[in-house]
């Protein structure tokens, strides 16, 4: 063959394999959230380099073969670093249903389950928070044992890559949400291939400042982790049988004020749900932290009288680096029949976790200990069974 046929057809190949291989997207991270009903949607998030613009998702029901197609839309990464952050939302799924969407025809193919929208069978889910803190292999140790659960969910309660300065003075380091989001991505995963999705609240390390800070001072958490609302707080509805309050213990939303309001109204709308569950960063009863912490305080004062009244079944803490369970309270004394039950204190990923008081120390605690953990929780019918996991 002449030299200059070959090179013609070299750079036809060539050209075929851009074609073919040049756009593909090549995602940092592929991410789940759930926003709408869970039983019939899901909302799909990916990061990509600034250079891959495109947001269409390629979605099937497992068994079926033929794609559908939809667009989602992406901003930049905040402060000007190279990355865009994609989502787009799927509705009109069928309960309790497997999933397949790729990025890309030529790109890896990801599955997801939906939600039940009846209780005719188990739901599992975990807890946990306080989770980059230290080396990256806790935090990848407990993703793994996590997803070998098999959870249809995961609920994260702050305090998620420590990513956000104390002073003002500093900007937030991108790395460590980049590092938290890979990790997510290739450890949170079931045995059968399903990705995890999350609901997600804010703790005191994603906003610069800590405390009373507006959301502009959260710009990266919001930028990844944006609700419909625009808010610090949601509640998550799983068709008739349960709803998850997500609530801002007072880092870009204040305790008291609009938000304890929209948390009564929502909970007063939902007075026949058999399972209710509220998460927040910040400890109502803390397992490590003074009693009389001014957040901790505020929360007793302004949301506890809410969650009694209303019949919230447990509300799950964090913050405070152990683990903790206390006695079911209600009006400030220990009650079986009527009393919340508070599950904590966060420490997903922390290498060396804090000791907790003794449960003589603290008449509120049932039992403490410290140890890395997350709370495996269990729906059987009406009946709720919780599982702290080391």
């Amino acid at each position: 063959m002449p030299k200059r046929f070959r090179n013609f057809i070299l750079l036809i190949l060539i050209g075929v394999a851009s074609l073919a291989f040049g756009d593909a997207i090549d995602p940092v991270s592929v991410y789940l959230t759930l926003e709408g009903n869970p039983s019939t949607s899901i909302t799909i998030r990916w990061v990509t380099d600034k250079n891959q613009e495109s947001d269409k998702v390629e979605f099937r029901q497992g068994g079926y073969p033929h794609w559908q197609s939809v667009e989602g839309s992406h901003i930049p990464m905040p402060d000007g670093h190279p990355y865009n952050i994609h989502h787009t939302q799927l509705n009109g799924l069928k309960p309790n249903t497997d999933y397949l969407f790729r990025l890309d025809a030529e790109g890896p193919v990801y599955k997801f389950r939906t939600l039940p929208n009846k209780l005719h069978e188990p739901i599992r889910f975990v807890v946990g928070g306080d989770m980059l803190h230290d080396e990256t292999k806790y935090f990848a140790e407990m993703n793994v044992t996590a997803a070998a659960t098999d959870p249809m969910f995961a609920v994260l309660g702050g305090d998620i890559a420590y990513s956000a300065p104390k002073l003002n003075l500093f900007k937030e380091d991108v790395s460590r949400w980049i590092n938290w989001l890979q990790i997510w991505f290739k450890t949170m995963v079931t045995k059968d291939g399903r990705l995890i999705p999350i609901v997600i609240t804010i703790g005191n390390h994603e906003v610069i400042g800590r405390y009373d800070q507006p959301p502009e001072r959260a710009k990266f958490f919001y930028s990844l982790f944006k609700w419909p609302t625009q808010g610090g707080y949601q509640v998550i509805d799983f068709d008739h049988y349960m709803s998850i309050w997500v609530l801002d213990s007072g880092h870009t939303h204040p305790i008291d004020g609009k938000q304890k309001e929209w948390l009564e109204t929502t909970l007063n709308q939902r007075n026949e749900l058999p399972h209710k569950f509220a998460v927040y960063h910040v400890p109502a009863y803390p397992s490590v932290r003074k009693v009389k912490g001014s957040i901790s305080k505020q929360i007793r004062e302004l949301w506890i009288p809410i969650f009694e009244d209303h019949g919230i079944n447990t509300a799950f803490e964090h913050h405070d680096h152990a683990y903790k369970r206390t006695h079911p309270i209600y009006k400030g004394q220990i009650d079986s029949n009527k009393g919340v039950l508070y599950l904590g204190d966060g420490a997903w990923g922390v290498k060396k976790p804090r000791t907790p008081k003794s449960p003589n120390d603290r008449w509120y605690l049932a039992k403490t200990k410290s140890t890395r953990h997350f709370i495996l929780v269990t729906l059987y019918g009406l009946k709720r069974h919780y599982k702290a996991i080391d």
